[in-house]
């Protein structure tokens, strides 16, 4: 089996996986590293998030699209 060695480890784009955070979202969390359409999801509060805008470096729009009663 190989071995891979160096490079750099990407992070996660919130398509494949959600990104997870504790606490509400605000504004421009995970920027940089958001799509639109990415998922986040409030762990704490069980409130998921989709991306609605980015400009794909500073900034990223998130809209509440369903949570826990």
């Amino acid at each position: 089996m190989p071995i891979l060695s160096g490079g750099q480890v990407m992070p996660g784009d919130g398509i494949r996986q959600p990104f997870l955070k504790a606490g509400a979202l605000a504004a421009n969390d995970f920027a940089g590293n958001c799509v639109v359409g990415s998922l986040a999801i409030n762990t704490t509060g069980g409130v998921l998030y989709i991306c609605t805008a980015t400009n794909g470096t500073t900034t990223a729009t998130w809209v509440t699209v369903g949570s826990q009663v």
